[in-house]
């Protein structure tokens, strides 16, 4: 077997959560020699094309250049004795094929650096990164499928239609008798946890982006009279426009005690905790209190927050940026206190934070990559002057 297929069998195990210690050696070993340009430009083309459509250079970039940064790869090099391939002179070569590597790489095999006094296994328990597509189907008689276990172009065959995992990892569905599915109520449940995300493109066309630690529950076939789903935790939703007999069919998400109502829009709702703060980006929406006559119409840019326990909404033009960010790949926060700034971390890196310092009026505004090392981002935090942080294991403590 040739370097090039050993690596690309060891990334499929790895991605499956089925790498042994002596494949982690192995494809340690593999990846060190990516010094050899020609090694580098094979890994480059065995990878989905999906790896290559993201457009964002300042994310790879980053990405990129905290790789080469990073102490423990630096160590690494040094121990086995060789020159780093970052350093080589072809590197500006190569770059352009490494800064599209990189995020899968870095999503991927970040654990396989060398540590004197630890093992594989402990690092692997204790080592913090940032999330990934991570995310459970529950089917409606209950099963559970681990759609991180499963590649791509999979097919789930149920009765009447199939769920569809395709080559970049997106869920959405076919149908074998769409007639006979009209008269059920069959729903399925995708559920992120902390540390994952995930994208669906439900069966009507409308397409979410779940955050982590969240849950969408939908009809496996929409019925024609109106579109409504269930959310906990955060959602990007995109809506397709449907009609019936030139009426338009209304699409509508339940979070909390929030009732949304679509007029054609996309939009960003988050649900976590004590409020439900709905973000318009294009369209309009309408926001109702369940069978109360409360409602408030969004136009683009309004943000609609609502607090427990409370019969209105709070309403104010932003920049909606702040609040979509995480969808492409970013945290972005502005005035954001720094308990809401750790929760938002606490999610995606899947840690627990404590807390020995008084943080009520401590803010922070500023943006950096959702894949960038925890370190660095603590340290970006740390400039407010208010808190410092310190890490361990999977805990973070903030202080003064």
């Amino acid at each position: 077997m040739s370097k090039q297929q050993q690596l690309k069998e060891l990334i499929k195990r790895y991605q499956q959560r089925k790498c042994s210690e002596e494949d982690i050696a192995q494809l340690r070993t593999l990846l060190q020699e990516m010094e050899n340009p020609g090694l580098l430009e094979e890994v480059y083309d065995i990878l989905p094309e999906a790896f290559f459509e993201d457009e964002r250079p300042l994310r790879k970039a980053a990405i990129y250049q905290q790789v080469i940064n990073d102490e423990r790869i630096r160590d690494t090099a040094t121990t086995l004795g060789y020159t780093p391939w970052w350093r080589k002179p072809w590197i500006a070569v190569a770059a352009v094929a490494l800064l599209a590597l990189v995020p899968f790489l870095y999503d991927n095999l970040s654990f396989f650096t060398i540590h004197d006094h630890a093992s594989s296994e402990e690092q692997m328990q204790y080592a913090i990164v940032p999330g990934g597509d991570r995310a459970l189907i529950i089917l409606d008689d209950g099963t559970e499928v681990n759609l991180e276990e499963i590649m791509g172009d999979t097919v789930i065959a149920r009765n009447g239609f199939s769920i569809v995992k395709d080559g970049d990892g997106t869920i959405y569905y076919q149908y074998d008798h769409a007639d006979a599915l009209a008269t059920t109520n069959m729903h399925n449940t995708v559920v992120t946890p902390k540390g994952g995300q995930y994208h669906v493109v439900l069966p009507d066309g409308t397409r979410v982006w779940l955050n982590a630690e969240s849950k969408l529950r939908y009809p496996v076939y929409f019925s024609q009279k109106k579109r409504e789903v269930e959310l906990e935790g955060e959602g990007y939703f995109e809506v397709a426009k449907q009609e019936k007999n030139g009426r338009r069919i209304p699409f509508m998400v339940k979070t909390g005690a929030q009732q949304l109502e679509v007029l054609g829009t996309t939009f960003n709702i988050q649900g976590y905790g004590q409020e439900v703060t709905t973000t318009l980006i294009e369209g309009k929406v309408r926001l109702g209190l369940g069978n109360t006559s409360r409602e408030v119409l969004l136009q683009a840019n309004d943000q609609a927050i609502l607090r427990a326990g409370m019969q209105q909404y709070d309403v104010r033009k932003v920049d909606p940026i702040y609040a979509t960010a995480w969808k492409d790949g970013n945290f972005s926060f502005r005035k954001a206190s720094i308990k809401d700034v750790m929760e938002s971390v606490a999610r995606w890196y899947d840690i627990d934070v404590v807390y020995e310092a008084a943080v009520e009026n401590s803010q922070f505004t500023g943006a950096i990559s959702r894949f960038e090392q925890i370190d660095k981002l603590l340290q970006l935090i740390e400039l407010t002057g208010s808190v410092h942080f310190t890490i361990e294991g999977r805990r973070v403590t903030v202080k003064e």
